[in-house]
């Protein structure tokens, strides 16, 4: 059995995003013209906490009512909602519940013709991942003119050209491609992988906020 979402709710909550995607780092818009008469839809209203056991991020402490209510939607694009359910340790129930009320944030005042930019808490960030930041600081206070960062296995060779890059290996921090995904909807990392090296880059709010909390 699943606690499925109202037809109406799964169309207020289409508008209370504006109609785009939810994920911050996407921001797509879910409808349009299908390129002839007609229009075409590519969103979804996921379940923040699924709609049935064994599902992403189910809570056993909820009623059908509560899994069904639009508090456990979230408006998301098909790409993004299969995203969300496939790496469940960088999409949890907080990250979620904040990107469906920045989305309704902006779609509030986008109508206004406004804009809101969203604050980077790197503190919470780091909260969530507290091994991880504390190596990327330590590298940064030694190198403070490195950006760039790779990923991978200590088992793995990486010739960086005499460039001096930072690495971050799979056995030292587990989910780690999740924590990189977390960092990058936080906005502290762009991923700016080439030659099959997974590689990334600080930014610089995320550099000045290691250099300034260590």
């Amino acid at each position: 059995m699943r606690d499925n979402f109202k037809k109406t709710d799964v169309n207020e909550l289409a508008r209370q995003s504006g109609y785009q995607c939810s994920n911050p780092s996407c921001r797509r818009s879910t409808v349009g013209s299908d390129g002839g008469e007609g229009s075409a839809s590519i969103g979804v209203a996921a379940h923040i906490c699924a709609a049935a056991a064994g599902g992403p991020r189910f809570n056993v402490d909820m009623t059908p009512e509560e899994r069904s209510s639009i508090k456990n939607g979230i408006w998301l694009c098909q790409t993004c909602s299969r995203l969300v359910d496939a790496d469940v340790p960088s999409h949890p129930v907080d990250i979620l519940h904040e990107w469906k009320k920045l989305s309704e944030i902006q779609a509030y005042l986008a109508l206004r013709n406004l804009e809101v930019v969203q604050s980077r808490n790197y503190i919470k960030l780091e909260h969530k991942m507290p091994e991880l930041i504390a190596e990327m600081r330590e590298d940064l206070n030694k190198n403070p003119f490195t950006r760039e960062f790779i990923i991978g296995s200590k088992n793995w060779s990486y010739n960086g050209s005499g460039k001096t890059v930072f690495s971050y290996h799979f056995e030292d921090h587990e989910h780690l491609q999740g924590k990189m995904t977390m960092c990058e909807n936080y906005g502290a990392i762009v991923e700016i992988t080439f030659n099959n090296v997974e590689r990334y880059e600080f930014t610089e709010d995320f550099a000045e906020y290691l250099e300034v909390s260590s």
